[in-house]
């Protein structure tokens, strides 16, 4: 079975993580009960409580505006029979409308001086009031509204006030809390939202608007209020909001919110059913998927949290931290349903948040019960086994109940329940080629549900880790309520992930986790990030004797990491401290990994070869190594190896460094990187004389390069393995092929250049002078040197030849063997051409110094014969003679 390995960390800490699946396999130790903090104490009392929580009664106040509900409407927005067909489709078919009128007791005056005055109950939107523009509690004069549209409505409400919004019936209903006056008059729709109404009540508004069809609306807050409208708001990406994940807390199941508003209790307009309406301040999303519970139901919402109790035992109070679903009777009944607000957990995995022992017992009934099913419920009773064996942690065994049910009934695959169980099977069980059903496409109304997932996939598959981060962060809370053979999975290697990858606001997660290694590991990276540097080399050095293998092994790897980043260890030592550490990474399951951070180390070192002979080794291990992760280290590798080798000219450099490439190139993807390395890998062969090998790979790069100018220089590599082949005309094709308008002054050059060559090869030289002239390029130079020596014009040449000698003798110091030939062939040039002043020139710039063999007697020889003779001494008596001056 192949096993996933997460992402290489930041090349900076160079870590990395263990997967869901390692972790899951190293689960089925005796199992440990996760304690959730304890919540800050409320007061006791009934009395007490309710004014310590801030409950809001609110109801119409008005008669003759109202009406009675209709004799007959259902009582309940649901049927306990018929509650399971009601969790996908949430509410149940709408009801009749109706007005509240039970009048009840106004709530505590507000001390804002001037409130404005709210509307009458029933009154219509955009009918006078008598009120100002002013938004409650405002003192700072008239707020500008936007204007409303067909999809958008604006409703102005203080960031002080809580909201809630909910579908009732054939409505959409917004609760705002009256906690201060709220100016309905500019309170207007048209189009989908004509139907706008708003009823104000003492404890509340509500505004309800009649839905025409399935269509959703949605909410978003800004500075001016909230923003109603039935398409998304412009820019945001609406599927990324919060949504409200409960969990288990002391005294009763906590709805979190940032800034939880006041807890209200209104009569449903639809039914007219008691609610508790919890609200919010800010944008903290709603509830997922509808719940029952005995005594109660949970509702989807928009935003906020809307339970509807049948039993006086059951209650709903505002809290510091969020809205607290309470009863009279402890533990509140049914909590492992209503801790479960989405349909993924608590239907799709079926998740209950139970004791071990039940757990176990629940596996053994759902084991007996598909053994004796018939043909007609054998494959349910297979589901609920495979769901049963998910939820003690026997992933392996979950997914191969549903194999084998899936072969003898493969119509059910279609089932996203069935396909989103065995996917999540997969991949706690390493298999991330099953796992990749999590990405989607799943229900529209099921998406939102679907992310938490879909980011442990991405966090195991590697290569999103920020995006992967983000998805386990915004939910994590979700994992406190799966059971404890799961969460032990999946808490700690999620707190990893976060802490490695995840932005600013995802680390606030990681405030409050358990105790343990794993977590302090979690943490430990969380500190790194946020410039606490010293606390979290204290911790990775403590934990890496952790009797923990794995968690041992990551805090090593990462002390040994940022003991190179400090300067405290050479790469190189780095390197072999990774090398040491193979026996241990082995049996932990994370060789790759230490593989991974050894050639790391090897590149930081510039240790080309031993980064790549780790890298292979990479892929020998038993994980299974994500693309994203190896893909770059072996481009990097790669590119360097082939930068080095092709300034190389030692041959044997050259072979070694083409046959590393050659290794490798089956193993890159097609792209730019993959044409740049085989540039270089056909310039190499081009060196080594293996002309028809660098022709196909220059002409693989060609196709792969996305700019004008690599194009142009895999035309050239491609055009002089023509030319070493004697394809004239194949070479003059692809110069035309891979040309371009704006390419550099110095590319055209080196274009006509080659151009001159294939036309001095086809004996076109005067062509060739054409594309020659003024080009003081070495290679040019020496073309034009030759053509002109070729026809006996000595003058000319003469003048190339100097020039490139100009450039590459020096004045001083010993001469190479290419220098001794230049300073011989301008000899023999000026010789020819009777040059004295060329010849004196060159005889001055070698002066004495030594060229090997009989270059240098040759060299005197050419050199003197040319320069101007001495005078002979005048015999004793005789006249002197004028001597004539030496010919220029």
């Amino acid at each position: 079975m192949k096993r996933c390995l997460l992402p290489l960390a930041l090349l900076l800490s160079c870590s990395a993580m263990t997967t869901v699946a390692d972790a899951a396999r190293r689960n089925r130790a005796p199992r440990t009960t996760l304690s959730v903090p304890p919540k800050a104490p409320v007061a006791a009392g009934v009395a007490a409580a309710g004014a310590a929580a801030g409950v809001a009664t609110a109801t119409a106040a008005a008669a003759g505006a109202a009406t009675q509900p209709t004799p007959g409407a259902p009582a309940s927005p649901t049927d306990p029979a018929a509650a399971d067909a009601d969790l996908l489709k949430g509410l149940p078919a709408p009801w009749k409308a109706t007005v509240l009128d039970v009048p009840l007791a106004p709530p505590p005056p507000t001390p804002n001086p001037t409130p404005a005055k709210g509307r009458r109950p029933g009154q219509k939107a955009g009918q006078p009031s008598g009120a100002g523009s002013r938004l409650a509690g405002d003192s700072s004069g008239p707020v500008s509204v936007p204007a409303s549209s067909t999809s958008r409505v604006l409703i102005p409400v203080s960031p002080r006030m809580g909201l809630a919004a909910f579908r009732s019936g054939d409505s959409f209903v917004i609760v705002v809390d009256n906690a201060e006056p709220m100016d309905t008059s500019a309170l207007r729709g048209d189009g989908v939202f004509s139907t706008l109404t708003v009823t104000t009540l003492p404890g509340a508004t509500l505004l309800q608007v009649k839905l025409p069809d399935t269509r959703q609306f949605f909410l978003s807050q800004q500075a001016e209020g909230w923003i109603l409208g039935d398409k998304p708001p412009p820019g945001n990406v609406y599927g990324d909001r919060r949504v409200i994940n409960p969990i288990v807390a002391d005294g009763g199941i906590l709805y979190p919110m940032r800034k939880p508003g006041r807890v209200l209790t209104i009569a449903d307009p639809a039914s007219g059913k008691k609610l508790f309406v919890g609200t919010s301040t800010t944008d903290d999303g709603g509830i997922l998927a509808f719940r029952h519970g005995d005594g109660y139901d949970v509702w989807p919402t928009t935003e906020g949290v809307v339970v509807a109790a049948s039993s006086p035992d059951v209650g709903l109070r505002a809290t510091p931290e969020g809205a607290l679903l309470t009863s009279a009777v402890s533990p509140l009944a049914d909590s492992k349903v209503a801790v479960y607000a989405n349909t993924v957990d608590l239907d799709w995995l079926g998740l209950q948040n139970l004791p071990d022992d039940q757990l176990e017992q629940r596996l053994h009934k759902a084991l007996l019960a598909a053994a004796d099913s018939d043909p007609a419920q054998r494959f349910a009773a297979r589901l609920e086994e495979a769901r049963a064996a998910f939820g003690v942690g026997a992933f392996l065994e979950a997914r191969g109940i549903l194999t084998v049910a899936l072969e003898d009934d493969p119509e059910e695959a279609v089932r996203p329940e069935v396909s989103f169980l065995l996917a999540a099977s997969e991949l706690l069980s390493g298999n991330m080629d099953g796992a990749f059903l999590l990405e989607g496409p799943w229900p529209d109304n099921e998406q939102r549900a679907t992310q938490l997932w879909r980011g442990l996939y991405l966090a195991s598959r590697g290569g999103h880790e920020a995006e992967a981060a983000h998805l386990l962060a915004r939910d994590f809370s979700r994992l406190d309520n799966y059971p404890n053979s799961v969460r032990s999975v999946l808490l700690p290697f999620a707190a990893e992930q976060i802490g490695r990858y995840g932005s600013a606001e995802d680390l606030s997660v990681l405030d409050k986790l358990p105790k343990g290694a794993a977590y302090t590991l979690a943490s430990a990276f969380r500190d790194l990030r946020t410039g606490r540097r010293s606390q979290a080399y204290d911790a990775f050095n403590a934990l890496s004797v952790d009797p923990d293998p794995v968690v041992a092994e990551k805090a090593l790897e990462q002390k040994i990491s940022l003991d190179m980043s400090d300067g405290k260890l050479t790469p190189v030592a780095a390197a072999d401290m990774f090398s040491s550490l193979m026996p241990d990474a082995r049996l932990a399951g994370r060789e790759a990994t230490v593989r991974l951070l050894q050639a790391d180390a090897y590149m930081r070192a510039h240790k080309w070869p031993e980064a790549l002979a780790t890298l292979d080794l990479v892929k020998d291990t038993p994980e299974q190594v994500s693309e994203p992760v190896l893909s770059p280290m072996l481009f990097q590798t790669l590119a360097a190896v082939a930068s080095e080798v092709v300034k190389d000219t030692d041959r044997d450099a050259i072979l070694h460094g083409a046959a590393m490439l050659r290794a490798h190139l089956s193993a890159l993807q097609p792209g730019t990187k993959k044409g740049e390395i085989l540039m270089a890998y056909g310039k190499m062969l081009l060196g080594l004389g293996l002309a028809d090998e660098a022709q196909q790979a220059f002409s693989d790069a060609v196709p792969m390069l996305d700019s004008p100018e690599l194009k142009a220089l895999a035309g050239q590599g491609l055009a002089e393995s023509y030319i070493a082949l004697k394809d004239l005309d194949g070479a003059t094709d692809v110069l035309k092929r891979t040309d371009d308008p704006s390419l550099p002054d110095d590319m055209k050059s080196s274009r006509r250049r080659l151009q001159a060559r294939i036309n001095l090869a086809r004996g076109d030289q005067t062509a060739a002078l054409g594309l020659l002239n003024g080009d003081s390029f070495a290679d040019s130079l020496d073309m034009t040197a030759r053509i002109h020596e070729s026809r006996g014009e000595w003058p000319a040449a003469v003048a190339s030849v100097r020039k490139m000698a100009e450039a590459d003798i020096p004045p001083h110091g010993p001469l190479s063997a290419p220098q001794q030939t230049l300073a011989l062939r301008l000899a023999s040039d000026a010789s020819q051409a009777s040059d004295a002043q060329t010849l004196a020139w060159l005889a001055q710039l070698v002066g004495d110094r030594t060229m090997d063999g009989e270059s240098g007697r040759v060299f005197r020889l050419l050199t003197q014969v040319g320069a101007p003779k001495p005078a002979t001494p005048a015999k004793p008596g005789a006249t002197p003679a004028a001597t004539t001056p030496a010919r220029p």
